[in-house]
């Protein structure tokens, strides 16, 4: 079978742009003809889902698998079939192509406990972008029938061996008072129990920053533990977005859902901001095309870039943090970064009197941008059974441990090791200045 025998994105050259006024990507189905459904759904979680455009295309591309998948085993099935033909099918696709166990429940829909080709994650957001699509199908009136991922309410009813556990993003209904509800989707992802990794290694970034060989890459990875940033974040930085922080341990930052907008502040160490104004005014200029250094470059202009000079994409990143971690001998995820942060900061928290550990973690929620202040549960559970140590090292002290015997930094620091003495007061000064300006945070 043709490869092109799919529902599939197509780019356009700009003379068919201009010759049809049509944008730079399409879709196509098995025919070659355009689907204008498929980038109508795109436009439609943009403009009206305020979804990030790249949010927006791997809902799309989760979608068209599945209509490809529709049009090869029954051709004369389209979209627009009837809903419990539409169930159908996807149940068919969740056994055959992602290897699911999907099972009846006595409230009529379906519950999946696992997965084995792909992971469950990963079927629960090809559920929801079913779900939207279907959602946007109905209200273009492309679709008349009711949405073949929405359950009945009526049929919802309470049961008390339904007990989902997962974070209100998931679209299920959170278990009250040991009982929960059948949500209104019909294929429920019920196993997949949502905590966040947390990380409890004080000396994580220590021994995985000795594991690169780039200034660049080791940058990113401080930034990333000593902000608690994403990676995107942390990749989308521009000279201007550090140029208005006037060169020091702050720069502006987008977040996530806000586009373009720069709506936070991501902070780290004073020698993490030295090392960045030497990677911009050596490395990253023996990269630039123009050679150019920092008073040459304007704002718009990135701040880390390839050998070639063009913007420093996560799937570059990735493939040297995997080989530093493999060097290192370590499984981490970049995101993990993050964990790590925020799992340090509540330790710290939790040797405070009361007063200052509730306005420190609201100062945390603040910081970290997060929308549903209940994220921070996650991770009390787990600190508070901990066991730790009375005395932490300052979260960004932690982080600069791991120059110390990494090529690329000064060679006067190797060997040395961090004052752990005087550091919980330390942390504490640090952190109240970096959480504590909350105004400035969305």
């Amino acid at each position: 079978m043709s490869t092109l025998d799919r529902y599939r994105i197509v780019k356009l050259t700009p003379e068919l742009q201009q010759q049809f006024g049509l944008p730079a990507r399409i879709c196509a189905d098995p025919t070659g003809m355009p689907f204008p459904e498929g980038h109508a759904f795109h436009q439609w979680l943009v403009d009206e889902n305020a979804c990030e455009p790249s949010t927006a295309r791997n809902y799309l591309m989760l979608v068209l698998p599945f209509l490809t998948y529709l049009h090869r085993t029954d051709p004369l099935c389209h979209y627009t079939a009837p809903a419990e033909q539409i169930r159908q099918h996807i149940r068919a696709y969740l056994k055959a192509k992602l290897g699911c166990v999907v099972r009846p429940h006595r409230g009529g829909n379906y519950t999946i406990p696992s997965a084995k080709v792909a992971t469950l994650s990963t079927v629960r957001l090809l559920l929801t972008a079913l779900k939207r699509f279907y959602t946007c199908a109905i209200l273009k009136g492309w679709y008349a029938d009711a949405n073949p991922l929405m359950w009945t309410s009526r049929l919802a009813v309470e049961l008390r061996e339904f007990k989902p556990q997962m974070p209100p993003a998931s679209g299920l209904t959170l278990p009250e008072h040991k009982r929960g509800r059948v949500p209104d989707t019909y294929f429920c992802v019920v196993n997949d129990h949502w905590q966040p990794q947390i990380i409890d290694e004080p000396n994580l970034p220590k021994q995985l920053l000795v594991g690169f060989t780039r200034l660049r890459d080791q940058l990113i990875t401080r930034i990333l533990f000593e902000s608690g940033a994403r990676v995107g974040e942390v990749l989308a930085l521009t000279v201007g977005d550090w140029r208005q922080r006037e060169q020091r341990e702050r720069a502006l930052a987008t977040n996530k859902g806000s586009g373009d907008a720069r709506v936070k502040e991501l902070w780290w160490s004073s020698s993490t901001a030295q090392w960045l104004r030497r990677y911009v005014n050596e490395e990253r200029r023996r990269c630039d095309p123009f050679t150019r250094g920092w008073d040459e470059l304007s704002d718009e202009t990135r701040l880390f870039v390839t050998d070639a000079g063009r913007p420093y994409t996560y799937a570059a990143f990735y493939v040297h943090w995997c080989n530093a971690c493999q060097r290192v001998g370590l499984k981490v995820t970049p995101h993990q970064a993050r964990h790590w942060f925020v799992t340090m900061a509540l330790h710290k928290f939790e040797s405070l009197p009361s007063q200052q550990r509730d306005a420190a973690r609201q100062s945390l929620i603040a910081y970290m941008s997060w929308r549903n202040p209940q994220t921070i549960q996650a991770y009390d559970h787990h600190v508070r059974r901990m066991d730790f140590a009375a005395t932490h090292a300052a979260l960004v002290q932690l982080v600069e441990s791991g120059q110390t015997r990494s090529a690329s930094l000064p060679a006067a620091a190797a060997g040395a090791e961090p004052d752990v003495a005087g550091i919980p007061e330390a942390m504490w000064e640090r952190l109240s200045a970096w959480l504590a300006n909350s105004e400035e945070a969305p």
